[in-house]
């Protein structure tokens, strides 16, 4: 059997995937990581905005499929949506260590208002880009996390992410109608708070 979804002319279902994974076979977790990485690696990476956690915290995600494959129930829903479970645990316990060790705010701080250490000059433009883009990205940043949760997760899974209504639906257990609602009105809010 073959269950590369890029190179096999027929996909192969998310249940024969897990099947095989479940049976230990590496060509199955591979399928599983090349298909399902990228989407992973953005959901993230919209959550934490940086991009060496957001690579590690991916990381941890097909660790913990890995570990709780075994446990996986098919309940009709895209093998994403358990992935994209997984991945709203791992950030949550992140940001739950972070807030801990006060970590969180620091970071934050840190990111608008770094100093320079002596003898180097301050750069107004981090990493050689355009202050407006940075502000840009952290007004978005700040306004992203004044929606509702789900309010959220639609704008990460359709901008970031980049599914379609009805995968977002697959992923969050919704009908469609909910997740146009959810993206209509997060939108208004967005525009309000950007002032768009």
């Amino acid at each position: 059997m073959q269950v590369s979804r890029e190179s096999s002319p027929v996909r192969i279902s998310d249940a024969a995937l897990i099947a095989s994974a479940q049976a230990g076979r590496a060509d199955a977790w591979a399928a599983i990581y090349d298909a399902n990485y990228p989407a992973i690696y953005r959901y993230i990476r919209a959550r934490i905005f940086e991009e060496t956690v957001a690579e590690d915290l991916a990381a941890d995600v097909f660790l913990a499929a890995l570990d709780g494959v075994r446990r996986y129930r098919d309940r009709g829903r895209p093998l994403l949506a358990w992935l994209y479970g997984i991945a709203r645990n791992v950030v949550a316990e992140h940001q739950r260590q972070l807030a801990r060790t006060g970590s969180l705010s620091s970071q934050r701080q840190d990111r608008t208002t770094a100093q320079p250490q002596p003898g180097q000059v301050a750069d107004p433009t981090p990493a050689g880009g355009d202050p407006a883009e940075l502000i840009t990205h952290l007004d978005l940043q700040v306004a992203i996390q004044k929606l509702t949760e789900s309010q959220r997760e639609v704008v990460i899974l359709r901008h970031f992410v980049g599914l379609s209504t009805g995968e977002i639906a697959g992923v969050l257990g919704k009908d469609i109608p909910a997740i146009y609602s959810l993206e209509a009105r997060a939108m208004m809010t967005l525009r309000k708070l950007l002032g768009k």
